[in-house]
């Protein structure tokens, strides 16, 4: 075997079909890291001059004049390999010291035990031997850290949308159903020019929820650097429209209390039209252009495609944009031959509102192995303590 570094051309060569592959782990990730400064090497191992492993390492920031270094989802290779990760790891460890880095972090993409839709354990795979492994290596344990460890995971291989569809919870399927048939909800890209209004829509979440916002920038650059395989996404209202079928149903309502002699029906319609009538009132005083209510960044890579960052607006959530943005972006999976629809990051917490969101579309958990970090030298292993 030989530690090498990868031309462009043989690093995307192997990872557009690298098991585990991600689109972290890209030329275009590779392009953007580059543009904006970052320090970024295509680092490989050979055998045959054929690659057997591959991994985009950057350091973006320095502590006390030394380096951290970041694997984003880890090394592309075979894991049950073991020869091969210890060959890497002593390698990159050497390579990286070169370069004044201190620590080394690595989540590597593969499932640390099989769940079920509730979190529990399956048979299907485990892989804690390869934690073990890696800590054998001197690499430290630090699981759930800067990258995601629990995923929420929907297969679409071999199914219908049909199957999908009847699959989710009903509350689901019912804010779906309305969302199109009462609201009219428009799913539409969001280009270039309007990621301000995306973002817009991504930092109310962020504050109401109390984490950081990706930069305007950042949205940018992942536009221009992915191109197709990054959608931007928007839900929309036209009040107008929801006015129209709204008056609409009262009408039909207000036909049928006319015609009725049941006192019990005529009780329940008249609860409905009252309302119906306050529903019209709030729809009414909301401006009359097009509204966007949600939005959303997925990305488009390999065999899946990955729910990244979203939005929505308290006040419209009952128009259920945020749910038929997803069922659009499932239907255009299976039309794809996607096999895979990540919804990503969700907490080890059944009572989370994320993941009781993402648990009404009737996927599966998945546990990621975790984050791990290698100490490069001794003022690595004091830097690692400490923090």
């Amino acid at each position: 075997m030989k530690f090498v570094i990868l031309t462009e051309e043989e690093f995307k060569k192997f990872t557009d079909n690298a098991v585990g592959q991600s689109f972290f782990q890209t030329l275009n990730m590779y392009h953007r890291y580059q543009n904006n400064g970052w320090e970024a090497y295509l680092l490989g191992v050979k055998e045959k001059d054929n690659v057997i492993g591959a991994a985009l390492t950057v350091s973006s920031y320095s502590k006390f004049n030394y380096k951290i270094f970041n694997i984003y989802k880890g090394y592309l290779i075979d894991y049950s390999n073991r020869k091969l990760i210890k060959f890497f790891t002593e390698n990159i460890k050497s390579f990286l010291k070169t370069k004044k880095g201190i620590i080394l972090y690595i989540d590597p993409n593969i499932i640390s035990v099989s769940r079920d839709n509730e979190f529990n354990v399956t048979d299907d795979v485990n892989n804690l031997d390869v934690k073990d492994y890696l800590i054998s290596l001197g690499y430290k344990y630090i699981g759930e850290y800067e990258q995601v460890k629990w995923t929420y995971v929907l297969d679409l291989e071999n199914k219908t949308s049909e199957e999908i569809f009847k699959n989710f919870k009903s509350n689901h399927r019912n804010l779906i159903n309305r969302a199109i048939n009462k609201y009219n909800v428009e799913i539409r890209k969001i280009d270039y020019e309007h990621l301000s209004n995306f973002r817009t829509i991504t930092s109310y979440s962020a504050n109401k929820q109390g984490f950081k916002d990706k930069s305007l920038k950042y949205y940018q650059d992942m536009y221009k650097y992915f191109n197709n395989d990054v959608v931007y996404l928007g839900a929309y209202i036209n009040p107008s429209i929801i006015l129209s079928n709204l008056n609409k149903e009262l009408s039909l309502l207000k036909e049928k209390l006319n015609k009725t002699n049941n006192s019990n029906r005529k009780h329940s319609y008249e609860i409905d039209i009252n309302n119906l009538e306050k529903e019209i009132k709030g729809i009414e005083d909301l401006p009359k252009e097009d509204i966007l209510i949600a939005a959303s960044m997925f990305m488009l890579y390999g065999s899946e495609i990955v729910y990244l960052f979203s939005g929505s607006i308290d006040e419209y959530q009952k128009f259920g944009g945020s749910y038929l943005m997803q069922w659009h972006i499932i239907n255009y999976a299976l039309e794809h031959g996607y096999k895979r629809y990540n919804f990503y990051g969700i907490k080890n917490d059944k009572n989370d509102g994320v993941y009781k969101f993402k648990h009404g579309f009737n996927g599966h958990v998945e546990e990621l192995l975790g984050t791990f970090a290698l100490p490069l030298n001794s003022f690595g292993k004091i830097y690692l303590k400490i923090k």
